[in-house]
């Protein structure tokens, strides 16, 4: 037998090792001597002081063996026990490292960010004002942060220094000059922040104490209501971002809402600064991308389509939706489908919700593509007769304006911000009555002649929208806002100080 010193073994991570293990592994050996009978007395006899003489024999020879090799398991099971306190410790001396390089990365990244921002305020040789946009987070898709990124393009093109800063930033949104509030520099007077407000935010101090010329891009506050029963998380980040908006009206210098609807919204609330109303700036090039034509080669088979685009949410009222649908296809068009296309699982409750609500009407073909690519919800645009909108909150809602660039006629409910962002285009209805809605869906998709009137003003309206006319209008609103002097009272300190 080898000495323990020169055996070579291998110590296997899965492996649970130790001492203990080993012990009760070696206590649980045993071997039961199995009784030798013989019927004949005197052979029996003889096998039995046979045995005994070899046994004497066996234990003279292997007991020292199996000493040695006991000590060769306590051995093992020592080395077992170092293997794992080493393990401990170089685990423990990794995390250690990994944080400190976590922090390195983090420290380089903040250099990186403020040497890109000294470039970009510092070296401004036309010396127009600094323009700040506070953004609560960039989700990919969302008409707030799609709103805050082209108004930085249009900034950038104009040849002002600006950024966007905010506190999360979606993964997939990969733009210059995006950093974290952490990041924002020194403010003076002579700055302008564009303040993005759609929900509550941790902005409120900052914008509260800056001195800085602030200008409110209000987007609304969905109603917390909506939310009961369906999401208790945004029902109470709702009724906190009233509140909070609200509380922020002696902060806000300008405002320059997306809607008449918001406008209203926030003369209600207290507001007594100037407001003036321009829309979302939509980068329509980006429309006209080529399409997902997976998406149209499916659906393309003469079967008519409608389509509602937007998140799945309840003030959406998909629900009603649904019900409109269901009257359409059970006394007009038994083939028709409808595609329900945006993100439905924010709030999963409501989705269930609309599952039952579904199998209650009894009826197929509503399908829900989910969150899906720019290409595809390009597409389903492209096989669209009909977008249907039963909304009951909207700020805005960039959809119709969508609807409007693809020729799409529009059926919408008249709530909110709806009319004025149909400007008399489309069709609105007032009542939800299943029966009545489904009646003109049925007008709009087989008159010819009525659906191109209706495209044709939809079309008319789109021009209000048009990127240059909106790019015009934003600039001219900041150009008075830069010349104008503002004598507010900041909160500071707990007292209250004039500029």
């Amino acid at each position: 037998m080898r000495k323990p010193e020169k055996v070579r073994f291998e110590l296997r991570t899965n492996q649970n090792l130790s001492r203990q293990n080993l012990q009760r592994a070696y206590e649980s050996l045993s071997v039961e001597e199995p009784e030798i009978v013989n019927d004949i007395p005197v052979i029996g006899a003889f096998i039995r002081g046979l045995k005994h003489i070899v046994r004497k024999c066996i234990r003279w020879y292997v007991m020292p063996a199996w000493g040695k090799q006991k000590d060769y398991n306590q051995i093992v099971a020592n080395m077992a026990e170092d293997y794992d306190r080493m393990h401990t410790l170089l685990m423990e001396e990794n995390d250690i490292l990994r944080s400190h390089i976590e922090q390195l990365q983090l420290q380089v990244t903040q250099l990186n960010a403020k040497l890109g921002m000294r470039s970009i305020f510092e070296l401004n040789a036309d010396k127009k004002p600094r323009i700040i946009q506070l953004v609560s987070s960039l989700n990919f898709g969302d008409a707030v942060g799609n709103d805050a990124l082209a108004i930085k393009h249009m900034l950038e093109g104009a040849g002002y220094a600006t950024a966007i800063f905010t506190f999360a930033v979606h993964p997939k949104i990969k733009e210059e000059n995006v950093y974290n509030i952490d990041l924002l520099p020194e403010l003076t007077e002579d700055d302008i922040i564009i303040y993005h407000y759609a929900s509550e935010d941790g902005f409120q101090g900052l914008i509260e104490e800056t001195t800085a010329k602030v200008v409110l891009r209000y987007h609304n506050v969905t109603p917390p209501e909506f939310f009961h029963g369906y999401d208790e998380k945004a029902e109470t980040i709702t009724r906190k971002g009233l509140a909070q908006i609200k509380s922020m009206r002696d902060a806000i210098d300008y405002g320059i809402v997306v809607s008449d609807f918001n406008k209203k919204d926030l003369i209600d609330m207290g507001y007594q600064c100037p407001i003036s109303v321009i829309p979302i700036l939509i980068p329509f090039k980006d429309y006209e991308r080529q399409p997902d034509e997976n998406v149209i080669s499916r659906y393309s088979d003469g079967k008519t389509n409608i389509v509602f685009v937007g998140r799945i949410v309840p003030n959406k009222k998909i629900e009603d939706v649904i019900a409109c649908f269901a009257a359409y296809k059970e006394n007009y068009n038994s083939t028709a489908r409808l595609f329900l296309v945006g993100n439905y699982q924010e709030t999963d409750r409501y989705y269930q919700y609309l599952q039952e609500y579904i199998k209650k009407c009894g009826v197929e073909d509503v399908i829900f593509p989910g969150h899906i690519a720019f290409d595809a919800i390009l597409a389903y645009y492209k096989i669209a007769d009909l977008f249907l909108c039963m909304s009951e909150h909207e700020g805005f809602c960039v959809p119709l304006v969508e609807a409007m660039f693809f020729e799409t006629p529009i059926v919408a409910y008249a709530s909110t911000a709806i009319p004025g962002t149909l400007g008399g285009s489309g069709v609105l209805v007032e009542s939800k009555e299943p029966e009545r809605v489904a009646e003109k869906i049925h007008q709009v998709i087989e008159d010819e002649q009525y659906k191109n009137e209706i495209v044709k003003e939809q079309k008319k309206r789109l021009q209000d929208f048009s990127y240059e006319n909106i790019k015009e209008q934003i600039l001219d609103e900041l150009k008075k806002v830069q010349r104008s002097k503002i004598d507010k009272v900041r909160k500071q300190n707990g007292e209250e100080k004039a500029n």
